[in-house]
Formats: C-alpha cells, structure tokens, sequence
C-alpha cells in the first residue's frame, strides 16, 4: 500500500464512522476492499476495468457525470487521481453532490508547493512529479494521459467554491532539506498575516506557510461537506 493510501487507511480505520465510502478513479480496487474489512460498505468506480472484476467495482469516467444518486456516501476518497483528470471543477460538483450533509471528503496528491518542488520548477520549467516525457508500458492506458498538475491553491478554491469547508490537512512525509529555508519564509508569512483582517484569508496564508505545504512529499486534505 502507498504511503499516502496506507495513512489514509489508519485514519479511517480508527474513525467512529463507517457507513457507504466511494473511492473514486479507485484502481484494482485494493483500497476498497482493505476499508471493507474494517466495516466500511465500500465501493470504488474507475475509468479502467480491473483485472478482477468484482461486485464492488463500477465503470465510471471521472471527466463525466459520476453514476451515482445524489447524497449516496458518507465518505468518498480520491487518492492521487486529480493530475490524471480533465476536469476538476466537474469533478468536485460530483463529490458534493453525491456526498451527504456532513459527508467526509479525502483527497490525496502530490505536493507541487513544497519548496523542493518550486525550486525544481525554476530550475527545469516543470514538476518534479510530472515530467513532460513517460514510458508508456503496455496495458496501461493512463500512461498516455497528459498530466493536469493541481495545487493546494486550486483544490482549495474548489472546496469552498462548492461547500466544503478543511477540516485537516496531513503530509505523507518531510522533505527536510529545505528546514533553513521554511524557517525564513514561514517567519515572513506569519508578519504578513498580522495585517490580513479577513478571517477566510487569513486562514488561507497560513495554510500555504504550514509545514505540511512547504516540506509536505505529498498531502491529504480532509474536507467536510456543509
């Protein structure tokens, strides 16, 4: 299990919620089926059959509408999929609506804010996690997708746009090598934040000078749908 899909694995599972869970562009379906086994009625919908098919798995184009009634899950999980789709503002309008009142919203990805990463984009011109130039391996489709790299910025924009509000942000792992640099740049945000009088902006500042932001790998947001 990766590192982000196992830490999200341990917060659900010590959670006092079950209920429905989607995972959405879910893979072969393993995360679904380990959350099964610790109660949660889970299903995953992806644009690519697996090799095994099974009754938990549902074909489903995540660019399109997701085939699913309105407030179905309790829980719906996007685990290091957003760079793999098109379109990110249909996409969230599906989440919420396919999500209860209360409804829990997890959302993991690589971090292309963390420091490295934008010292790596002056550098090269592109991302360190989306390199222009892939080997396309047989019998994987998604190799010839065009990646649609996503920032903390966007996915933030998109939850309140369409109700959500953060709840948690996680980091999978530390990148700290650029400690002496995150000392200096969270230092100056916290004085530019002191003149923010807007809460919501406020709030904002100091997520992108958080730690989980600038050293974060990659991230996991946990949002909750109002």
């Amino acid at each position: 299990m990766k590192e982000t899909h196992a830490k999200v694995f341990n917060i659900l599972k010590a959670s006092q919620t079950r209920g429905m869970l989607l995972d959405v562009a879910g893979g072969d379906g393993g995360f679904a089926s380990r959350l099964r086994e610790t109660g949660y009625n889970a299903i995953f919908c992806d644009m690519y059959r697996p090799e095994r098919i099974h009754a938990l798995f549902v074909q489903a184009d995540m660019n399109s509408a997701i085939p699913f009634k309105a407030n179905s899950f309790h829980t719906v999980t996007c685990m290091e999929s957003l760079q793999y789709l098109e379109n990110h503002k249909l996409l969230f309008r599906e989440l919420t609506r396919i999500l209860k009142k209360g409804g829990r919203l997890f959302i993991a990805m690589p971090n292309i804010l963390n420091l490295s990463s934008r010292l790596y984009f002056l550098n090269r011109g592109y991302f360190k996690y989306f390199k222009p130039f892939k080997r396309n391996r047989e019998g994987r489709e998604w190799d010839r997708i065009i990646y649609s790299p996503t920032s903390f910025v966007e996915v933030f924009q998109l939850l309140d746009l369409n109700g959500f509000r953060i709840v948690t942000l996680y980091a999978s792992r530390y990148r700290y090598r650029e400690w002496p640099l995150f000392l200096i740049y969270a230092a100056l945000n916290r004085l530019l934040s002191a003149f923010k009088r807007d809460e919501r902006e406020g709030m904002f500042s100091r997520l992108l000078a958080s730690k989980e932001i600038l050293l974060g790998d990659h991230i996991i947001i946990i949002a909750k749908k109002n």
